[in-house]
């Protein structure tokens, strides 16, 4: 019997013994395997037909088209106490769900909590630090007995966040940058959606015709938000052109829109908000 031969044979025996030990028994294995199987549920915001402008993601899209990343942890259910913790790891492939698999992990009652779209810059459950938008986050967390009756199990994520959206139409080309600045938001989230904190974001980008920011829900009362926009002209020495502060309530999950139109010919601003499932205006400005 020639040395490939028998190492076939082995390799078959090794193959056998790990898919048997993976379907049957759990105590029978060296190394129990826990696997749980993580999906999308918020794939599209609660209204976003509402606005055909950002188009909605196809419900059967592959997991990474969702979630940049993934980051877990594994918590024992009474003390609290962590028991396993993975590093911020980047989301590959075209499968519409991500496998965490569980090892050595001892026989009790968990808590695994997972989060969607984290950087290692920013702590688990911080949705806005340093007035910063952040990411898109989402989080799911579970209660899971490991032991030899345990089969696999299926969690979803759901989004942490709101999207603001910003309309601009018919500015000049002249006005080269948006400024926006926003308070009253919740700064962190726990793993049973228990929202905490109060801060703001600001942001300044180029002009554009849509302008998205992803923001934890409002607070305190109405969010207030106060949009400035810039010029290239050096010289100027006030925004143009200077908009009232607004109020704005950001939910978590669903879309908030503001549309300003420039209407230079008719020498007004109009601003619109999307209020209660339609757009109402409320500044009709004079343009200086």
């Amino acid at each position: 019997m020639n040395v490939r031969f028998m190492h076939s044979l082995y390799l078959a025996a090794l193959l056998g013994f790990t898919n048997s030990c993976i379907s049957d028994d759990l105590s029978d294995c060296p190394n129990p395997q826990y696997i749980v199987q993580v999906s999308v549920k918020d794939k599209n915001y609660k209204n976003i037909v509402d606005f055909p402008q950002l188009g909605s993601k196809e419900e059967n899209a592959p997991f990474q088209r969702f979630e940049g990343t993934i980051y877990y942890t594994l918590s024992e259910s009474t003390t609290r106490a962590r028991v396993k913790e993975s590093s911020v790891m980047t989301v590959y492939g075209e499968d519409r769900t991500y496998s965490i698999i569980l090892t050595d992990i001892p026989e009790g009652e968990y808590i695994l909590t997972v989060w969607g779209n984290m950087t290692s810059e920013y702590p688990a459950g911080i949705l806005h630090q340093n007035t910063k938008e952040h990411t898109d986050i989402y989080m799911t967390t579970r209660t899971l007995r490991l032991d030899r009756s345990y089969q696999t199990t299926e969690l979803s994520l759901e989004r942490t966040k709101g999207l603001f959206l910003l309309l601009c139409s018919n500015f000049p080309a002249t006005v080269t940058s948006v400024g926006q600045s926003i308070n009253h938001l919740y700064q962190s989230v726990d793993a049973n959606f228990n929202y905490t904190g109060n801060t703001n974001i600001e942001k300044r980008v180029p002009m554009q015709p849509t302008i998205s920011t992803w923001l934890a829900p409002t607070s305190e009362g109405p969010s207030k938000v106060k949009l400035i926009f810039y010029t290239d002209d050096t010289r100027a020495t006030a925004p143009f052109p200077e908009l009232p502060e607004m109020d704005l309530t950001m939910k978590r999950n669903e879309i908030s829109a503001i549309a300003v139109d420039y209407k230079k010919t008719d020498g007004v601003c109009e601003v619109w908000m999307f209020i209660q499932e339609q757009w109402v205006m409320i500044h009709r400005l004079d343009i200086q």
